[in-house]
């Protein structure tokens, strides 16, 4: 069925289509009984403007276009959920366009760019010149988040990576262990690169060396298998620090589960994001914050203040992680 316009409204309800157009507007010069009449002939016939339309002949948008990675670690998933209802809050519309892989990042954002979006905010693990490139051509603001501290021609709302790497290493330092491994992420990601310079300034500090450093996909099933295969070595580690909450969830069951380990007596184990179900009994892990309110928080002030002056510096906000110290180290 074809879609209703404001043509068909106005002929319905006998007035000119740029009165339908005005009915629909905050700011309108209708007198009351000509708008009710309108709306609610509109309302009969289940008409709703179309907004895309109405954003290309406004100039303006409540569209901001949302460009993800991989979506399918819990995190994230989680912080798409807050950002979009954020938006939503502010009477903005998340535009999510997903890209499969790093490489690709430039052509995705260029594929949102296509849509009359007011802003761009990308999630990512490092920064694509030519998607900046291609948000300056079209006008369109850009925001990261995941990336920092200041990224030439786009904003960033960034947490400390370093810092949480600090953090959970001090701790398991404290606590005695020795041979404290680190479980990775992606080779060249901000969130690998900042934590494992995190742990590796932590052990110099106490004097120690590195067990083992291993790169995972930020997920579950390579957190674990590293663990096991290292739990079973000749020279297994004492301790992990990871990288995320996902692979040191992977660890813990390694170890508890299929090595009946004691977890933190034999091998403790600290986490990076501290998600909800981090602090499940059944879990109980100790893990650096990746605060999704706060930073969510950051974007959208961030984005109000781009949206209200185009031409300002770069802006660049950052997010200090906290230590939450539970049974698992």
């Amino acid at each position: 069925m074809k879609r209703l316009t404001g043509k068909d409204v106005a002929r319905a309800a006998g007035v000119s289509a740029s009165a339908v157009s005005r009915a629909f507007t905050a700011e309108n010069r209708l007198n009351k009984a000509t708008r009710d009449h309108i709306l609610k002939v509109a309302a009969e016939m289940g008409y709703r403007p179309n907004a895309l339309a109405r954003s290309l002949i406004k100039q303006e948008s409540d569209l901001v276009a949302v460009v993800v990675g991989n979506t399918d670690g819990i995190y994230d998933k989680d912080f798409f959920n807050h950002l979009s209802t954020a938006l939503q809050k502010r009477g903005k519309w998340a535009l999510q366009i997903r890209s499969e892989d790093q490489e690709n990042l430039a052509e995705t954002l260029g594929k949102a760019l296509m849509y009359p979006v007011a802003a761009a905010i990308v999630r990512a693990g490092t920064v694509d010149p030519q998607a900046i490139e291609n948000s300056k051509q079209m006008n369109v603001p850009l925001i990261y988040t995941g990336l920092g501290p200041v990224i030439k021609g786009a904003d960033c709302v960034w947490l400390n990576y370093k810092s949480g790497g600090l953090l959970g290493t001090r701790h398991l330092v404290r606590r005695g262990c020795k041979k404290i491994a680190y479980i990775g992420g992606i080779k060249g990601f901000t969130a690998d690169t900042g934590r494992r310079d995190g742990y590796l300034e932590a052990l110099q500090e106490a004097g120690l060396q590195p067990h083992s450093i291993s790169q995972t996909k930020f997920d579950f099933e390579s957190g674990m298998q590293i663990a096991l295969n290292l739990l079973q070595s000749d020279n297994p580690p004492d301790a992990f620090y990871c990288v995320s909450d996902a692979a040191a969830l992977g660890a813990l069951n390694a170890a508890k589960s299929l090595l009946n380990l004691r977890v933190p007596e034999d091998v403790a184990i600290v986490g990076s994001d501290n998600m909800p179900m981090a602090s499940w009994p059944c879990f109980d892990l100790t893990a650096a914050t990746n605060p999704i309110d706060e930073i969510v928080q950051n974007l959208m002030e961030t984005l109000e203040a781009r949206l209200a002056n185009l031409d300002q510096q770069e802006m660049s906000v950052v997010v200090e992680p906290q230590l939450v110290i539970r049974g698992s180290a």
